[in-house]
């Protein structure tokens, strides 16, 4: 019998006969009869009268076909290949013919064997089939003795005696066939089940095919009840003992009973719709690990190493099956029946059929909403090495289906775990320049597990992501530290105790803003009507990113304010950049609430400041600031207007003083401009005007204010001011500027006292500069001129040419220039200024930006104000003076203050420039002396050839530089290696920190020959200075200093080679140390605002004219000496800027290389050639 309906089978007989063997008549007659007594009990019916010999023999092939084989292709393949066998048999193995497939197929047949033949061993496969089969004839014995009865013929035996027993009723053939369905259909459904035993599903779960196999349990047992109750019952009706009816109620009684066929294949059509949805989900998961029992699923949860169990569980596989159970009462009732004579329970299939788990509705849909989540857990998070995901089977009747059990350090957490899903795209919220707030959107699915988000963002110019966490669950969240007008794109998970979601959609870019918020506006100046306003500039501003102009808003304080744009707030545009604002049109004694915001052209808007609240002042009338001052103040006359010194708090410190006014405002940055300007410029008078329109004194006022006192006696030729003093004006409220301000003012140029005094005005305002802890920043340096001058003065240009060369380039567009004595013309020192060249911001016509100022009405009488009609001259110009003052501050006001960093880079790289050069002039001086020296020696030589080649001695006479010593009483850093002066004076006293002398730069001297390391050098009582004398040498002292040098013995020519060599090596020298000069020179034109911009055949050039203006002994050949060398620096500087050389000049430079090379490879390194620029010392 098959055991699977998917069973491809095939059965071949083989039949043969030998012998046929019959009774006659005369054996049939009754005394013939060898036991009589059949007839009298009735035990026998019928007697064989003919019995035929033979065999037979069955070979049963059976192919179990894979999942993707066609059952019927199978079945044909396997009748055709089994067809062959006896055709094989007769004619040998020989005529098979086979192709490799269907040899294959072959070796997946198996086989039995049935038969009336022995066999050393059954056949089972199909070549050992072919074997036996070919063999079977000889096994039925020669003379066929072997043979067994096939076939035997009946006689009835009443024929020969009427009291045998007989047939007394046929069963009708209706039910002769249902006894044999109901056969068929049992051996049917315990093929089926064998068929649902193979499901993966019922492999996986024990518990799947231990119901089937329960089952197939029943069924055998009802089958064997059921053959029981036929074997009792047919032969009591062929024999007559009983009805028919007794085996149709049997029948009938299976059809009630719930064997019946529809009940089972029920059964089974619902064990196989289990199994596919079962199977259908873990092949889904076919990556997780499926748990089949519940002692593996405690080994699991409760591992040490595993802290958090996710199990996607079917809950139902262990139910209990209504349906075997009534299978088990029937039998159990048939069972009784027999035991207690009871009747059977024929109501028992009558009970209502159960409806199967995955037949509600709503369990599909569940169970896919969770393998999905499921999925998506297990794909983002199986790399987590606490976290086991898991497929497993657990009872529980009162949640039917499948869901996610979550397990913590071995206990349940929950049966319906929900995974948080793929949230919503983020909103942004709330942007800044450095920050976008998210707005999170979880999905409705899982949203109770979540814990915590995780937000990734990166630049829309980026490829990886950065990632950050919240510390909780939250509605929203903000992502700091990202750059300004830059756009982000972001994503975020979230995140449960099993892991991460999958990652949200990227719905678009969120840009940040351009800047950071200006500051929080301040009051400059609070009025009943109006209010002043300042602010900082953002403190982060965007690569490339300008700031165009400012908004303001502002509304009355009352309730709870929105950082919302546009909801009750008034708006007012500055209309361009300017860090200052005057709202007009309040009301009196009211709280305002202002903000500010910065607006960048074509980029955006910052987020608003702080909110500040200001209150406007109670009366349209109160006391000015500048009364408040007076009052305080001292006077200086009893004129009309009266004037009086501000009161200031003096702070003397040597070259620098310091003056301030008011208490120290730590919320505002003072603007600093220093004023700059020759003697008799009107600078002082300037500096009182600005005070006045700062303190808001008005014309009608019969006082005034100066912050600086000319000295009555002093002559106008010399300068009102002797010092560098800054005055500090800390803001209050009523300024008419809404800042502090500090003023530098420097000593007036260009006074009788001369260039040494304009020198010590230019030291001090160095020194001012670079003292350590001063001012940080300027805001503007203003130059001081006045308006008539048709061309700069000596005191003007030195003003332009050595003060500003003070600065850094980055100064240039805070240069501003203050023209003074000015009237509605246009002033003539502006052309003087633009043929000049003096950095400063221009107009598009190239002319200088510039403020003009008439300060002739500043200490003018006012008397006889109060006359109407009368027409002022003093007074207009105080209103002219008024309004510049107005556009001069306003102007202020937009500039950038500019760092001193640079500016004291350019002070210091000056003071190391002039420490360098001074060392670098004795050396310069001296190597021309050596050159002139090594010319005359050779004339002296090519004159006394004779006299050489004879090796006879002679005398010549050179000029030659010496040493000597001088006392000093200051302090100086001497060499005492090269026994070089390398700075004088020098201000470190101490020895033991000459590292930090202005001649040392990491660790060694810049200026001595040797370079020698910073702790040879000393304070010494003297200076070493160097002199030129003329002496007598002689040809014997010459050669043996050569030969002491090169250590053999020198023939004239070698002598003069090595003259000629040493004159090349000076020469070169003496380029290299002018060279560095100039390199000096020409780094001031990188940083500086005014340099020197020579290059070195300049510089040379003016060493020359030096020359031809001392004429000091021996400058003709200096000044030859100096020509040569500026035709090597010609061409160097040619070569260095890359222009192309005449034929001529590259022969030159060709030959000077070679020079150079013969001269690295002879004694005369540069340190030697050096040294030997000076000889000997002398006191």
């Amino acid at each position: 019998m098959k055991t699977s309906k998917k069973q491809a089978r095939v059965s071949l007989q083989y039949s043969t006969t030998t012998i046929f063997d019959q009774l006659t008549m005369t054996h049939l007659g009754r005394k013939n009869v060898s036991y009589p007594d059949v007839f009298d009990q009735g035990t026998a019916t019928h007697v064989v009268t003919a019995v035929l010999y033979g065999a037979q023999a069955f070979f049963v092939f059976d192919y179990d076909p894979s999942s993707s084989e066609s059952i019927q292709d199978i079945q044909g393949n396997l009748e055709m290949m089994i067809q062959k066998i006896p055709t094989i048999a007769l004619e040998g193995e020989g005529s098979l013919k086979m192709s490799d497939k269907e040899f294959e197929n072959t070796e997946k047949f198996t086989c039995k064997f049935y038969g009336d033949f022995s066999l050393d061993s059954n056949p089972t496969t199909y070549q050992e089939a072919i074997k036996i089969y070919s063999t079977l004839p000889k096994l039925l014995g020669e003379r066929g003795e072997k043979a067994v009865p096939v076939k035997v013929w009946l006689y009835p035996l009443k024929q020969i005696d009427p009291k045998a027993a007989q047939v007394v009723h046929d069963i009708s053939i209706k039910l002769v066939f249902d006894v044999q369905a109901v056969l068929e259909k049992m051996s049917e459904i315990n093929m089926q089940c064998n068929d649902l035993m193979m499901h993966p599903a019922a492999i996986t779960f024990p518990e799947i095919i231990g119901k089937l196999q329960q089952f197939q349990e029943f069924c055998k047992q009802y089958t064997l009840t059921f053959q029981k109750q036929l074997a009792e019952t047919l032969p009591s009706i062929r024999g007559g003992k009983k009805e028919e009816c007794a085996l149709v109620n049997i029948l009938m009684s299976q059809r009630h009973s719930p064997f019946n066929f529809q009940s089972l294949s029920e059964f089974l059509d619902d064990k196989l719709q289990e199994m596919d949805f079962v199977n259908s989900y873990i092949t889904l998961l076919k990556d997780v690990r499926v748990i089949a029992t519940e002692s593996e699923l405690n080994r699991i949860i409760r591992n040490p190493n595993t802290e958090y169990v996710v199990a996607f569980t079917f809950t139902s596989l262990k139910d209990v099956e209504p349906f075997l159970a009534a299978l088990k009462d029937w039998l159990q009732a048939e069972f009784n029946k027999k035991v207690n004579g009871s009747k059977a329970q024929s109501d028992v299939s009558q009970k209502e059929k159960t409806k199967q788990w995955i037949s509600h509705s709503n369990i599909s849909k569940t169970t896919r909403k969770y393998v999905k989540a499921f999925q998506e857990l297990v794909i983002l998070n199986k790399s987590r090495k606490d976290t086991q995901f898991i497929v497993s089977s657990v009872s529980d009747q009162s949640n039917p289906g499948a869901f996610l059990y979550l397990y913590e350090a071995g206990d349940l957490l929950s049966t319906k775990f929900e995974p948080p899903s793929k949230p919503n795209p983020p909103l942004p919220g709330r942007i800044t320049h450095n920050s976008v707030e998210l707005k999170l959107r979880p999905s409705e699915f899982g949203q109770e597990a979540i814990e915590m988000y995780k937000i990734e963002y990166r630049s829309t110019h980026e490829e990886n992501w950065a990632d950050i966490r919240s510390e909780q669950k939250t509605e929203t969240f903000t992502i700091n530290g990202l750059k300004p007008n830059s756009e982000y794109e972001f994503r975020y998970y979230a995140e449960c105790k099993a892991g991460l979601s999958a990652a949200s959609d990227i719905k678009r870019a969120a840009k940040t803003l351009p800047t950071s918020p200006p500051g929080a506006p301040a009051s400059g100046a609070v009025y009943s009507e109006a209010i002043t306003l300042t602010w900082k500039v953002p403190s982060v501003i965007a690569d490339g990113v300008t700031i165009s102009d400012y908004e303001i808003e502002y509304r009355r304080k009352g309730g709870e304010g929105t950082q919302e744009r546009d909801v009750g707030w008034f708006k007012e545009r500055v209309g361009k950049k300017r860090e200052t604002f005057t709202i007009k049109g309040l009301d009196r004694n009211t709280s305002y609430l202002f903000r500010v915001y910065a607006i960048c052209k074509d980029v955006g808007v910052s987020a608003p400041s702080d909110n500040a609240v200001i209150i406007t002042t109670g009366n349209a009338e109160g006391p000015r600031i500048a009364q408040t001052i007076l009052e305080g103040s001292t006077q200086l006359n009893e004129d009309e207007p009266s004037i009086y010194m501000l009161p200031t708090v003096f702070h003397p410190d040597g070259v620098y003083r310091k003056h301030t006014m008011g208490t120290v405002n730590m919320q505002q940055t003072p603007k600093v401009i220093m004023v700059l300007g020759a003697t008799g410029s009107g600078k002082t008078t300037l500096i009182n005007g600005m005070i006045n329109y700062i303190l808001g004194v008005e014309w009608k006022d019969n006082f005034r204010f100066k912050l600086i006192n000319e000295v009555l006696d002093r002559s106008q030729a010399h300068s009102q001011t002797s010092e560098v003093t800054a005055y500090e004006i800390h803001f209050q409220i009523g300024f008419h500027i809404p800042y502090s301000l500090t003023i530098i003012d420097t000593p007036g140029f260009g006074d009788t006292r001369g260039i040494e005094q304009d020198k010590k005005i230019t030291q001090n305002i160095q020194e001012f500069f670079s003292k350590p802890g001063g001012i940080d920043h300027i805001d503007a340096v203003c130059c001081v001129v006045q308006a008539s001058a048709a061309r700069l003065t000596h005191a003007q240009k030195y003003v332009f040419d050595s003060v500003l060369s003070i600065f850094g380039k980055d100064i240039e567009e805070n240069i501003q220039v203050l023209v003074t004595f000015a009237d509605g013309q246009t002033p003539p020192v502006l052309d003087a200024i633009k043929a000049s060249d003096v950095p400063c911001p221009k107009d598009d016509q190239g002319m200088p930006i510039h403020f003009k100022f008439n300060n002739s009405a500043l200490f003018a009488s006012n008397a006889g104000r109060e006359e109407v009609n009368a027409f002022n001259f003093n007074e207009l110009f105080w209103k002219m003076g008024l309004m510049s003052m107005q556009t001069f501050f306003t102007s202020l006001s937009n500039l950038e203050p500019k760092s001193l960093r640079l500016t004291k880079e350019v002070l210091k790289e000056r003071r190391d420039l002039e420490v360098c050069v001074q060392g670098l002039q004795p050396q310069i001086k001296a190597g021309l002396i050596k050159l002139d020296e090594l010319k005359k020696t050779q004339h002296a030589l090519e004159q006394h050839k004779d006299e050489m080649k004879a090796n006879q001695n002679f005398e010549y006479e050179v000029e030659t530089h010496k040493q000597r010593k001088v006392e000093i009483q200051d302090l100086i850093t001497n060499c005492s290696t090269c026994h070089f002066t390398c700075h004088h004076p020098c201000g470190i006293r101490d020895d033991r920190e000459k590292r930090h002398c202005c001649a040392m730069h990491d660790g060694y001297c810049t200026v001595c020959p040797g370079k020698c390391a910073w702790d040879v050098h000393f304070n010494q009582p003297y200076k070493f200075e160097f002199y030129t004398v003329t002496e007598k040498n002689t040809y014997a002292e010459l050669k043996a200093r050569y030969e002491s040098a090169s250590g053999g013995v020198m023939t004239a020519e070698k002598l003069f080679e090595e003259l000629l060599l040493e004159y090349d090596a000076v020469e070169n020298t003496v380029v290299d140390l002018i060279e560095k000069s100039s390199s000096s020179l020409r780094r001031l034109q990188e940083i500086a605002l005014k340099p020197n911009p020579l290059s070195t055949p300049e510089y040379i050039e003016l060493m020359i004219q030096a020359e031809e203006r001392e004429l000091k002994p021996g400058y003709k050949e200096r000044i030859k000496a100096l020509h040569e060398v500026r035709e090597q620096a010609v061409l160097l500087h040619k070569i260095a800027n890359n222009e192309k050389l005449l034929p001529e000049e590259s022969k030159a430079y060709t030959f000077m290389q070679k020079k150079k090379s013969r001269i690295a490879a002879s004694i005369w390194s540069t340190v030697n050639v050096v040294k030997s620029f000076f000889k000997g010392s002398s006191n």
